[in-house]
């Protein structure tokens, strides 16, 4: 019986619902903007600050600066550059810390001229992959949003504690994929298996099979039997 507000994901093909809502709550639904890769970064920034800000306190610092210089002045690596790499090492291999793609300019202009009328799905950080490539290999062809799909897998699994932001990340940065190129991906014990477009480039596939997740090559290979078509979307 506690009061509290409830916060509804929808997408476009799902707004007729929201009406049904209305007249069973008997209460209005107010529409959120979505907040923007900026804004997302700049909480997450914040936040990192916060992380440093509370360990500069920690017994073990001394220790630690003494390492780190010993490895600066052996290596001559600047310590900006050290601390940046703990910094993904801190991360264990998971991609999407930070959002590296502005939005779309289309969909900036359409949610201006709308007032946000038609919401998108934004994108999620765990469960189906919603995020998007940071990066192309030069001169890659890049696949058609329609292209039939195949099954590959990779040598990845839950024992490595991977999880599918990070499948997304490492993939979409050495292969120069989009978010629209991902169909559905099944985490196993010592593998994954992740729907890609079917007819990859040879650079492309040379590329993932050296990518690493976390510190591990995925070996990436064409199942036997590929799956026709993209698969239908989850709401």
């Amino acid at each position: 019986g506690r009061a509290g507000e409830a916060l509804l994901f929808v997408t476009p093909r799902e707004r007729h619902l929201l009406a049904a809502i209305e007249k069973a709550t008997r209460q209005s639904l107010a529409e959120m903007a979505l907040p923007s890769v900026a804004d997302v970064n700049a909480t997450r920034k914040t936040k990192f600050a916060d992380s440093i800000t509370g360990q500069l306190a920690a017994p073990e610092l001394p220790l630690f600066r003494e390492l780190i210089t010993a490895y600066a002045n052996e290596h001559g690596v600047p310590l900006a550059d050290i601390a940046a790499a703990l910094a993904v090492l801190a991360q264990d291999g998971a991609a999407g810390s930070f959002l590296l793609e502005p939005d779309p300019p289309a969909d900036r202009e359409r949610d201006r001229k709308r007032g946000h009328d038609h919401p998108r799905t934004p994108p999620r950080e765990h469960g189906r992959p919603r995020e998007r490539s940071v990066s192309r290999v030069a001169g890659q062809r890049k696949p058609r949003p329609d292209a039939p799909m195949a099954t590959y897998r990779i040598g990845v699994g839950k024992r490595h504690r991977v999880k599918p932001n990070a499948i997304v990340g490492a993939i979409a940065n050495e292969g120069g994929l989009r978010r629209q190129d991902f169909g559905h991906i099944d985490i196993r014990v010592d593998h994954s298996l992740v729907e890609l477009p079917a007819e990859l480039p040879s650079d492309t596939l040379a590329a993932l099979r050296d990518t690493r997740i976390s510190g591990r090559r995925i070996e990436l290979t064409r199942e036997p039997t590929a799956r026709r078509g993209r698969p239908k979307r989850p709401s």
